[in-house]
């Protein structure tokens, strides 16, 4: 789903972006807090899987076979 990439996205919004940011040292998610799962729902052929970040709640859909994960990266 999009809530995890979009995040992203606002967070670099908010920290100014990457301009002047040595190239290695590009990734916004690596300095940041987890997120932990706190519910999930089935919907048809996918699962919703629900987190709770330090930034607001996110929800990422997978297979509704596959596991959500316990955490992810904020």
């Amino acid at each position: 789903m999009r809530g995890v990439p979009l995040l992203a996205v606002g967070l670099l919004l908010l920290s100014g972006g990457w301009a002047g940011t040595p190239p290695a040292s590009r990734h916004p998610i690596e300095a940041s807090a987890t997120c932990f799962l706190t519910g999930e729902r089935v919907s048809g052929m996918n699962k919703i899987c629900y987190y709770e970040c330090v930034a607001g709640d996110v929800a990422i859909t997978v297979s509704a076979v596959a596991l959500c994960p316990l955490s992810l990266p904020e």
